[in-house]
């Protein structure tokens, strides 16, 4: 029910598309009325946001006069909904509300900034950053002089580095990275989400070949030097057979890995089974039992030597030569590739992994700064200075002006000490209280306030509401009504039988051919529906019949089998026979078609126009059976059962077609009708119930203001 439900309640919100850019509307006034139902006005606002939402998920131009006459119903539907008292119940109210959260989120400044992040993510996932870096380590808590001592060393290492001094020369004699002295400061390749966000932030933002400023992280200070950057290689995922190298290998250790790792490769050239040879030879306990099979990943996850290999595959299945790392010898194969995907398909994963990220931080304090800047938010620093010098933080403390004193103002709106001291804990520090307090009213006063500040969202609302009431309305008057009363859906066929007739029909077996040559053979099928799905073969108790066709693919599939047999047919060749074609089709038809004049028996296999057909015929791209309403193609006018006739596909391919059987236009049983009846049905009892509708409660058009809207549309 509950998909239903929004797929109606779209409908009912006329085609709702959210739309963000509709025009600020002027306020409205009771000369600019478009139309009253009983006295209660609709504004011209309202009517042309939802018309002209309708014209764009419509092929059809509507005219005004016509999108009117729908716009009065929908609005009889709502009023009558709120005469039932429909807008009071709980249920709506609760609906109502998950809804409106909803379409909130793209209004909220918190999203807007949220989508910002996304797009950044997003943008910085399709390119990867080969870099180096020097890291000055200093405690996040540590004293100023150690701080500003690190600071200095930094920035000393930069001016050399900027001046023209080798970078990995300077990583090596300033860098307090550990793994300095193994790669000179060299990180290799990566990209968004794979280094702290302050880091990948200066590392994006940097030209290659130049020096990143200083950056601060909880790790210390950093510069970076941009190496390289290229389009992102995307992710990979692979299998490896490992042969390790021994603890505290020698020369002679390593060499013989080495001989071990292209043993093994000779094996896999040769033919052998690289699952079985996985769990037989690979020395990494926790992939070997999994045929070495490893996680999905993208750059910068492997060593250098195992990444370039990796993604030098390119054909799935496909082997590398036997490649070293740090740890020992490895044969990778190629299990699949994939890009980074569409920004829509991986918005919600991005949006997650934001959250778990140093972005998220940095998010709260964009959001705060920008409500403060687009809502004037003006800060007391008096009040403040008073709040810090109080001894205790009580009423009883301050003297009436005092606690009447504006702390902060956001647009007009002012926020007293007596308004935070009600939610004070002395227990706890000030500052954090302040600030928190501050977020707290700032998110409010948006939430509040964002009908003012985007008209269309106010129309949105709007929309909501009143699809939800013409939902709940329209299931209690029409659709319910329809479904529960069957009596009345069989008397409404009874009456107007006449509507409901079938179309003429054939039904096809259609047969596309990539190579015609084989063509002849399929214009006179076996029983008129069975066509050739193997060459007449000769049977002995040694044929193989799995070798005839696909059997995984066709065990099920319904098989016509023709058999030609010697006049003095043995019993014990008999036997061996059905045995066989019993073991190996399950479904089937025999038909003795010959005797043979020789001592031999003969099979054909038929299949009806299936994928079993096309899996089996190199010459076949697809074969399928299909009913067509023959009004729908003039080609297919005065064919009869058994005709055949061929056409040429768009990519050129040969489409054959078999008529299997015609089907004349008859009248349609209550069943067959149920689902045009159900809707014709709906479309009656909803024209009764408005007209009703029409009868009590007056409406008045504005001529006026319609003529005014029709000029403004049709300029």
């Amino acid at each position: 029910m509950g998909n239903k439900k929004s797929l109606l309640l779209l409908v009912a919100l006329i085609l709702l598309n959210a739309c963000k850019n509709t025009q600020t509307q002027k306020a409205n006034t009771s000369s600019d009325v478009l139309f009253t139902i009983d006295g209660e006005n609709v504004y011209p606002d309202e009517f042309i946001y939802a018309f002209e939402k309708s014209k764009r998920n419509k092929a059809d131009n509507e005219s005004v006069e016509e999108y009117l006459d729908l716009y009065i119903n929908f609005k009889l539907k709502v009023k009558e909904a709120k005469a039932k008292g429909l807008d009071t119940t709980q249920a709506y109210q609760t609906e109502l509300n998950g809804y409106l959260e909803e379409i909130k989120k793209p209004y909220l400044t918190a999203e807007k900034v949220n989508e910002k992040l996304i797009k950044e993510a997003y943008e910085r996932l399709q390119q990867e950053i080969n870099a180096s870096h020097i890291l000055i380590m200093v405690d996040e808590n540590a004293s100023p002089e150690d701080t500003l001592k690190a600071f200095n060393k930094i920035k000393e290492a930069r001016n050399k580095a900027v001046s023209g001094e080798n970078f990995e020369a300077l990583a090596r004699q300033y860098s307090e990275d550990p793994s300095v002295q193994r790669n000179n400061g060299q990180l290799g390749w990566f990209t968004a989400f794979q280094m702290v966000y302050p880091f990948e932030n200066a590392a994006f933002k940097t030209n290659v070949g130049e020096i990143s400023p200083i950056i601060k992280t909880q790790f210390g200070y950093h510069i970076i030097k941009v190496n390289d950057s290229r389009a992102t290689l995307g992710r990979i995922k692979i299998a490896h057979i490992m042969k390790r190298f021994p603890p505290q290998a020698k020369a002679e250790d390593s060499l013989e890995t080495k001989n071990e790792i292209y043993n093994v490769y000779e094996r896999l050239k040769e033919g052998e089974n690289w699952f079985i040879l996985a769990t037989k030879e690979s020395e990494d306990l926790s992939t070997k039992d999994t045929g070495g099979e490893l996680p999905w990943f993208g750059a910068g996850n492997l060593p250098k030597e195992l990444e370039t290999a990796a993604f030098d595959l390119e054909q799935k299945g496909e082997i590398s030569k036997p490649v070293m790392s740090p740890y020992g010898w490895h044969i990778l194969k190629l299990e699949d590739k994939r890009g980074v995907g569409s920004l829509n398909s991986m918005k919600e994963s991005l949006s997650r992994r934001i959250k778990r990220d140093q972005r998220s931080e940095l998010k709260e304090d964009e959001v705060i700064r920008k409500l403060k800047t687009e809502n004037d938010f003006q800060k007391n620093e008096k009040v403040y200075h008073l709040l810090k010098i109080k001894p205790t933080l009580s009423k009883e403390q301050f003297k009436k002006k005092e606690l009447e004193q504006p702390l902060f103002s956001i647009s007009s709106q002012k926020y007293s000490v007596e308004d935070f001291l009600i939610g004070f804990d002395k227990e706890k520090e000030l500052d954090p209280q302040l600030e928190n307090y501050e977020k707290a009213k700032l998110l409010e006063y948006e939430d509040e306030n964002l009908e003012t500040k985007y008209p269309e969202y106010r129309l949105l609302r709007q929309e909501y509401k009143e699809g939800l009431l013409l939902f709940e309305i329209m299931n209690r008057e029409v659709w319910s009504k329809v479904g529960g009363d069957s009596i009345a859906l069989k008397e409404f066929y009874n009456k107007n039988k006449e509507n409901y007739i079938s179309e003429e029909k054939l039904k096809l077996a259609k047969i596309i051919f990539s190579d015609t040559s084989s063509i002849n053979q399929y214009r006179n099928p076996i029983k008129e529906k069975y066509f050739p799905l193997s060459p007449r073969i000769e049977f002995n108790e040694s044929t193989d019949l799995s070798s005839i066709i696909n059997l995984d693919s066709g065990r099920n599939h319904k098989l016509l089998i023709t058999v030609s047999l010697p006049e003095n047919l043995n019993k014990s060749d008999s036997v061996k026979l059905f045995k066989a074609l019993n073991e190996s089709f399950n479904e089937k038809d025999i038909q003795k078609l010959t005797d043979s004049n020789e001592n031999k028996i003969y099979l054909q296999l038929f299949s009806e126009s299936n994928e079993l057909l096309a899996l089996n015929n190199k010459a076949i791209e697809e074969a399928y059976e299909e009913i067509v309403p023959i009004s729908e193609c003039k080609k297919w006018l005065g064919k009869e059962k058994t005709d055949y006739f061929t056409d040429m596909t768009k990519n050129g391919m040969i489409e054959f077609n078999y008529v299997l059987d015609k089907y004349l236009p008859r009248q349609k049983t209550f069943s067959e009708a149920k689902a045009e009846l159900i809707e014709d049905y709906q479309k009656k009892l909803e024209s009764d119930w408005v007209n009703q509708l029409k009868k009590k409660y007056e409406v008045n058009v504005n001529e006026n203001i319609l003529n005014k809207i029709k000029a403004k549309i049709e300029e």
